[in-house]
């Protein structure tokens, strides 16, 4: 959905002192890449579970569903990136964002012993860039952030990967794969209990053991990112609905409310009424892209940004 977002950065060095002992499950429409310091969480991502340890990556694609949950109340710290393609130069943006994509029978999305590369430096190397005067900062950003993700493709090629922690059911493979090939279309689970061969009940108990979520939340959670998208770029909220598999816009309008907790002209209205500011760290277009994922009180050296220029 090549345009569809703006030029969006988030990057931010922080500290978690707030704990929550389920899983937060969410889905949102940008790129996210996790550096881990410290801690004893656990993440589920699409249905595999991971317990990153210090100096590991954990990347995630856009509309890829994912939760976290804390397993005891020890400081959870660790570098966060949240950017658009749209913050990568046209010429090298397959080639950067690569690892988030790469097919393979089990695409790996984990990485421990980041140290081995120094990827601590790069991180720390694009949290500088919130220092430097007005008129280099963005440049300065753009550049952090390629050398940020050229490491990770470096990585990601080596042999030093993880894996996920369990193993999912072959069919629960198969039912992510189907769900995700036919998203916009009607779902329902008697169909997909038939044309797995096996029973909705179980199906469902499966299901929730795996993704920590239903079915229908499931399939509602990313059609609400995607239709999310259409909206942000400029489509009107009806045919969004439409193009996501909503063919009942009352339905859309509610599950889109009761997922991003506001309507999509609300949504739309947030995250570009503060147009041109250089860091609106408290606006609220940030909060509302911010209160898609689950975040501990910032931590003193939190670092937002929005680059400046034509695309904002």
């Amino acid at each position: 959905m090549e345009g569809i977002l703006p030029d969006f950065l988030v990057y931010k060095h922080t500290l978690d002192r707030q704990h929550r002992s389920s899983y937060d499950i969410h889905c949102h429409s940008f790129f996210e890449l996790y550096y881990f310091l410290r801690g004893d969480v656990l993440y589920r991502v699409e249905g595999r579970q991971y317990q990153p340890q210090p100096h590991s990556l954990l990347l995630m694609a856009p509309n890829v569903l994912h939760g976290i949950k804390f397993e005891n109340d020890c400081e959870y710290e660790r570098y966060v990136l949240h950017f658009t393609e749209q913050a990568l130069p046209a010429e090298t943006r397959s080639f950067l964002l690569a690892p988030f994509y790469r097919k393979t029978a089990r695409r790996e999305i984990y990485f421990p012993h980041a140290q081995e590369i120094h990827m601590q430096e790069y991180f720390e190397n694009l949290i500088a860039c919130a220092q430097l005067p007005p008129e280099f900062k963005t440049a300065g950003e753009h550049i952090a952030l390629q050398n940020v993700l050229l490491q990770l493709v470096r990585i990601s090629t080596g042999e030093s990967r993880g894996s996920a922690e369990e193993s999912l059911s072959p069919v629960i493979v198969r039912v992510l794969q189907y769900l995700n090939e036919h998203l916009t279309e009607p779902v329902r689970l008697e169909d997909l209990s038939a044309h797995f061969f096996i029973s909705r009940d179980h199906l469902n108990r499966l299901f929730r053991m795996a993704t920590g979520t239903t079915i229908l939340q499931y399939v509602n959670h990313k059609r609400i990112s995607l239709a999310r998208q259409y909206i942000l770029s400029g489509e009107p909220a009806a045919q969004a609905a439409v193009l996501c598999g909503f063919h009942d816009y009352s339905v859309f309008f509610r599950t889109y409310r009761k997922i991003l907790g506001c309507s999509p002209s609300e949504d739309r209205q947030r995250l570009f009424s503060k147009k041109g500011a250089t860091r609106p760290l408290k606006n609220e277009a940030l909060s509302r892209m911010q209160e898609e994922i689950y975040e501990g009180p910032p931590h003193e050296g939190e670092i937002f940004s929005f680059p400046t220029g034509k695309n904002r």
